[in-house]
């Protein structure tokens, strides 16, 4: 088994149980999203789950008439939340053409993509699940102010998914 903890059983196990890929997500989420998106004054923001090899895209805001918003995810090796699963910690991109790992990524070459900021979605029990982000078209400076917004709004995205589990919505 991998010490990388994208692929630990337990996470992906908590996924499956809060039946993170269900189409009844999305619309609980998308609130938050366009919230973050627009305190943020930026286009774009997800509500991603991460999986072993793929991005699934839980909530969203700005993604109308864009590919992701028809496939809702990506593979896992463009996503740039999968970095908050591994490190448990914000991750945040100010110039994506310059950066070493993005630049070549196909969402920064072919879809412009030139900044993200992400927090990790962290469940009571202690996994990632993924990450609430926010996306632009150009470069970006992020203030420890806009670090922590979306830190308290990935709180209030954890608290509707686990409300699910609570209610019995999920097994």
């Amino acid at each position: 088994m991998s010490a990388d903890p994208q692929y630990a059983l337990e996470r992906l196990q908590e996924i499956a149980e809060l039946d993170l890929l269900s189409a009844d997500v999305d619309p609980m989420l998308q609130d938050i999203a366009r919230q973050t998106a627009t305190h943020l004054s930026l286009p774009v923001s997800l509500i991603s789950v991460v999986l072993d090899d793929a991005l699934h895209v839980a909530g969203s805001h700005g993604l109308d008439g864009l590919w992701l918003g028809e496939t809702r995810g990506h593979p896992v090796e463009w996503s740039f939340c999968a970095t908050s699963v591994r490190t448990r910690e914000a991750y945040v991109v100010e110039r994506a053409t310059e950066d070493a790992y993005h630049r070549t990524n196909p969402l920064v070459v072919q879809d412009g993509v030139r900044c993200y900021a992400g927090v990790p979605l962290i469940s009571s029990r202690g996994f990632v699940l993924g990450n609430l982000c926010v996306v632009g078209l150009e470069e970006r400076t992020f203030t420890v102010s806009e670090v922590a917004f979306l830190h308290d709004m990935a709180k209030t995205a954890v608290a509707r998914i686990e409300e699910r589990r609570t209610r019995g919505a999920v097994t």
